[in-house]
């Protein structure tokens, strides 16, 4: 079974030291692990005032790495220009999908800047990928932000746009928000990458497959930022068949990111 992780970085992070940050590094940890390929953004994006050059960034430093790095483009959507960086992006870095960082970057996704983006990443047929936060906020420094993106921030945005495909990274949303009474899952639009899920043991991860499909959940590991092996364990210990599980580790991220 192959192995696609969609939740990497590469780059420098300002409040800690962060190993294994270059393409090269990271790939050798990423396929010590047995992972076959991975989605990656510039961890610089967060920061820069013009978050594009990290775009830039990135498309050099993965250049040799075409065949197993598939980038993904940071673009503050406030930021003049954000159509040009956007199309860029695509036709000529051969990104494969767009991060929003509402709370890094100061605006909401309710906004008319973020409605724009979001509305053309979905013409673009790119999916957009929203993490619930990048280094988790518990261990925060002072100057990083208070909390992580909750489901709350997202429900206007999921509903009122359900030709675009959604990805919540590093998230952990209760099942219970993802269900109607019935159990059917309410969000059609709406992938979650699983590192973040505390445990495969209780049934954690088994339910939230069982409630928005195999066809919803995506491997991750947030790799350069937490260990790899807890995020393998988790699948390892999940319920699901093997299509299941090979939907959550190679399907659902070729079918994503139009590979």
């Amino acid at each position: 079974m192959k192995l696609f992780d969609i939740n990497t970085a590469i780059g420098h992070w300002p409040f800690q030291q962060v190993r294994n940050n270059t393409s090269t590094k990271l790939r050798k940890l990423l396929e010590s692990k047995g992972i076959s390929g991975a989605a990656v953004a510039h961890t610089h994006g967060v920061f820069y005032k013009n978050c594009h050059d990290a775009n830039g960034e990135l498309a050099a430093e993965i250049s040799k790495h075409r065949d197993f790095f598939t980038g993904i483009a940071t673009i503050n959507p406030t930021y003049p220009g954000w159509e040009r960086d956007l199309q860029e992006c695509v036709e000529a870095f051969g990104f494969k999908a767009l991060r929003l960082l509402p709370l890094y970057h100061n605006y909401s996704l309710k906004s008319a800047e973020a409605s724009a983006i979001i509305a053309a990443a979905g013409k673009m047929k790119i999916p957009v990928i929203i993490p619930a936060c990048i280094f988790n906020f518990r261990q925060m420094h002072w100057m990083d932000i208070p909390r992580a993106l909750e489901l709350d921030d997202l429900k206007e945005v999921l509903l009122g746009n359900p030709d675009t495909r959604f990805v919540l990274t590093e998230g952990a949303v209760p099942v219970s928000q993802l269900a109607d009474p019935s159990g059917k899952s309410l969000f059609k639009n709406l992938y979650i990458e699983m590192s973040r899920y505390r445990s495969a043991y209780g049934g954690v991860l088994s339910n939230l497959i069982r409630t928005i499909g195999a066809d919803h959940v995506l491997f991750g590991s947030g790799a350069p930022f937490k260990e790899i092996t807890p995020a393998l364990m988790k699948l390892d210990n999940a319920e699901g068949s093997v299509a299941e599980k090979t939907q959550m580790t190679s399907g659902n991220f070729k079918k994503l990111l139009n590979l």
